[in-house]
């Protein structure tokens, strides 16, 4: 299941989605204008299927074109690179759900009954992490990371491009006032 945590940013659309974001406050977002993918190679990148992987990249780069970047022509012009990460992790949820029922008895609202059971759900938490890093000084400059339950392996292609959205919708930060 770790191989598609990164669907965790795309297996459903749920509002509960946790969505976070940091940045270097030292930067100066607006000397950013080009950008490429920083090859990793590592295992988790060969274990996402191509499609997935495609997709992801595509979306990201239609949301940095929206934003004013544009793809490096060749790496020495490369003001930024993009990176992610994924990973998966087994959680646990639990819930109380509890019930009543009241009867009018005489005057007012008397008698009646109660009560609840506790329920312990099992479930796949993944998170999507991307990280953008000056291309000049190698330092982070801005990463933002998405938590969710995964329910599917191959989500449609509408909620990558909404989770990508959501997550890349801080950036670049707005400059101090």
């Amino acid at each position: 299941m770790a191989v598609f945590a990164f669907l965790v940013a795309a297996a459903a659309g749920y509002a509960w989605a946790k969505v976070i974001s940091d940045h270097d406050p030292n930067a100066d977002f607006s000397s950013y204008k080009t950008y490429g993918w920083l090859e990793r190679g590592d295992a988790n990148e060969e274990l996402l299927p191509d499609h997935l992987r495609m997709r992801l990249r595509r979306v990201t780069e239609e949301v940095l074109s929206e934003k004013g970047l544009e793809p490096a022509p060749a790496p020495p012009q490369t003001d930024l690179f993009l990176t992610y990460h994924f990973g998966a992790s087994e959680e646990f949820a639990v819930d109380y759900v509890g019930y009543s029922a009241y009867q009018p008895w005489g005057y007012g609202y008397w008698g009646g009954y109660g009560g609840g059971y506790t329920q312990v759900r099992r479930y796949t938490e993944g998170t999507l992490v991307l990280d953008i890093v000056d291309a000049r000084t190698h330092k982070l400059v801005w990463t933002g990371w998405v938590s969710k339950e995964v329910r599917s392996v191959n989500p449609p292609g509408d909620r990558i491009e909404k989770t990508v959205k959501k997550l890349l919708k801080t950036f670049p930060p707005k400059p101090p006032n």
